[in-house]
């Protein structure tokens, strides 16, 4: 994923600061195009640190809302900006898998899951371990009963709902996997294939009043030159 940087809004200029920033010799052009790259490149950081999207606005919150992790964190490392020509200069991730990701959350991409690619992207589980409290919660909201003796009077066992740190305690993650599969779909595989969409969360980029500004400071520069020349 990456953002161009370009001298094409220059009509918002007045005509005296054109002709400054037409002026500007190829050093000087890279130079300024890199410094605005550089100065996107912290505005997004911020923005990742605030949480805000580029228009200033609070990014939407995760679906989960019990989840308090700040969203895409790791975005704000293994940025780079690299001038492309004296007209242009990029903002974008080094790393490919790091910018796919950038540009799924940034624009809103839906994906496509299977259990393989999973497994490849977070690795197999080691089923022996305990149930996690997510897995109790979701058996819970499931109605998953278990059938125990009755502690007064006659009669057979009753079924009985759990305390999360019963399933915890009692049953492994592959026990617990199972048993939530049954409950969902009846049968003892989960989806085969599913679909995430992550609301965009535009954090990459400048609003008009940011370019406008990084085009001022251009044709500042440019005049800077002119008079000292």
């Amino acid at each position: 994923m990456e953002m161009m940087v370009t001298q094409d809004r220059r009509a918002v200029l007045k005509l005296t600061d054109q002709i400054a920033v037409l002026s500007m010799d190829t050093p000087q052009r890279r130079r300024l195009l890199a410094d605005i790259g550089r100065q996107t490149r912290k505005k997004t950081r911020e923005n990742i640190r605030g949480q805000k999207t580029v228009s200033g606005s609070g990014m939407t919150p995760r679906a989960n809302a019990k989840t308090k992790r700040k969203m895409m964190r790791k975005m704000a490392k293994g940025m780079q900006t690299k001038v492309i020509n004296t007209h242009k200069a990029t903002v974008g991730w080094k790393n490919a898998g790091q910018a796919k990701l950038a540009d799924r959350h940034h624009r809103g991409v839906s994906e496509n899951w299977n259990p393989r690619k999973m497994a490849r992207v977070s690795g197999t589980p080691d089923y022996t371990k305990p149930a996690t409290h997510a897995q109790a919660r979701a058996l819970n909201k499931e109605g998953f009963r278990r059938r125990v003796a009755r502690t007064r009077g006659k009669g057979g066992a009753v079924l009985k709902r759990m305390p999360a740190k019963w399933i915890m305690d009692n049953m492994t993650l592959g026990q617990a996997g199972l048993v939530l599969r049954l409950m969902r779909y009846g049968t003892r595989k989960g989806k085969q294939n599913w679909e995430t969409k992550p609301a965009p969360r535009p954090i990459l980029g400048a609003t008009p009043e940011e370019a406008d500004a990084y085009l001022t400071q251009m044709a500042e520069e440019a005049l800077k030159r002119i008079q000292t020349a």
